[in-house]
């Protein structure tokens, strides 16, 4: 990771902690809304507020990783596994956790259950997920979307069907940059429908 990403604030994918918190639960719901998301990075050692890098003494660094690889492999469910490495900012020494984007949603803090541990990105912050969240996660935990969701009793007439390719090729007309572009945009149909898992 480089330092100008490191130093240029926290954001959806970065978290900064400035020492590690006796509490890990303090930096677990980060590590489990990482997870829920697309992925991030808690780096201890830098004050959140100021972004000084205060960094760790040498001589503890490494149990302060194992720690935290600890904390994450005994609080979280499903398993977490962080990729934990050190990086030197201005002659001193922080710990860059990376939590990669999960695929067994919903990630949550096992102490506190699936109904109220499970955490995700919002902006720079880390809020608790509602029960629509939840239910969306395990959706994508299940490599299921609720666009691809059958609706009983929903009726689907010839008619729906022409309207939905007439308005499907008028955008099209519409997003496209050129004439070339409009000439080449052919008509949609329920075959191409079909294709797309329409």
């Amino acid at each position: 990771m480089a330092i100008e990403e490191i130093l240029a604030g926290e954001s959806k994918n970065v978290e900064y902690k400035e020492n590690l918190p006796e509490k890990s639960i303090k930096y677990m719901k980060s590590v489990v809304a990482f997870a829920n998301g697309n992925g991030g990075k808690i780096i201890f050692g830098i004050a959140d507020k100021t972004r000084e890098v205060v960094g760790f003494d040498n001589e503890d660094v490494f149990k302060k990783m194992d720690a935290i690889a600890n904390a994450v492999s005994d609080s979280c469910e499903p398993v977490i596994i962080p990729d934990i490495t050190l990086q030197t900012i201005d002659g001193k020494t922080v710990i860059v956790v990376e939590i990669s984007e999960g695929r067994q949603r919903p990630y949550y803090i096992k102490a506190l259950g699936r109904d109220c541990g499970v955490y995700v990105r919002v902006a720079g912050t880390t809020r608790l997920a509602d029960e629509y969240m939840i239910k969306e996660l395990l959706f994508e935990g299940s490599n299921r979307y609720y666009d691809h969701t059958l609706c009983p009793g929903l009726n689907i007439t010839d008619e729906d069907i022409e309207a939905l390719c007439k308005a499907m090729k008028e955008q099209a007309v519409k997003n496209a940059h050129n004439e070339e572009q409009k000439a080449s945009i052919k008509d949609v149909g329920r075959q191409q429908l079909r294709s797309w898992e329409f």
